[in-house]
């Protein structure tokens, strides 16, 4: 299992490889989004950090907090590298190129408005009254299988 930072670093790496540039909250739903996958899939997490509901969507707080400096511009790799402690494996490299490919079309902006959509583990987990609440890895895992069988 990794850190929020070690899949985020790896989005940046791919954006820079592609010529792109990636700002916080297209670099925070991409990580959630890989995660969300990957659960869906494999049965266990990708990240292990906690996922919360925040108004706008899913949120990982520890990237969150990190990146928001950048606003609505690019984040930098540089800051990133600072809390990423593990390498990929080439299987997961591999993984995080696929969503890379799959979503690099799409702004921070619109990956958000998928994550909020209805059913989706946001939807279900948001409560006004409750600030930042966990989004369990279940809930996640449950929504992402059941795209996977929609797929199939």
């Amino acid at each position: 299992m990794y850190t929020c930072f070690d899949i985020a670093k790896q989005f940046l790496k791919l954006a820079r490889e592609d010529g792109e540039v990636v700002e916080p909250m297209k670099l925070l739903k991409l990580t959630y989004i890989a995660h969300g996958w990957y659960l869906g899939f494999f049965d266990k997490p990708l990240i292990k950090n906690t996922v919360q509901a925040w108004k706008y969507g899913p949120v990982i707080p520890e990237l969150y907090h990190v990146i928001k400096r950048f606003g609505f511009g690019n984040v930098e790799i540089e800051i990133i590298d600072l809390y990423s402690e593990n390498k990929l494996s080439n299987t997961d490299k591999s993984f995080i190129k696929t969503i890379w490919n799959t979503y690099k079309g799409f702004t921070g902006l619109q990956l958000s408005t998928k994550t909020h959509m209805k059913n989706t583990p946001w939807d279900e987990a948001y409560d006004p009254k409750i600030y930042h609440k966990t989004i369990s890895n279940e809930l996640i895992k449950e929504h992402y299988k059941k795209l996977i069988d929609e797929r199939r």
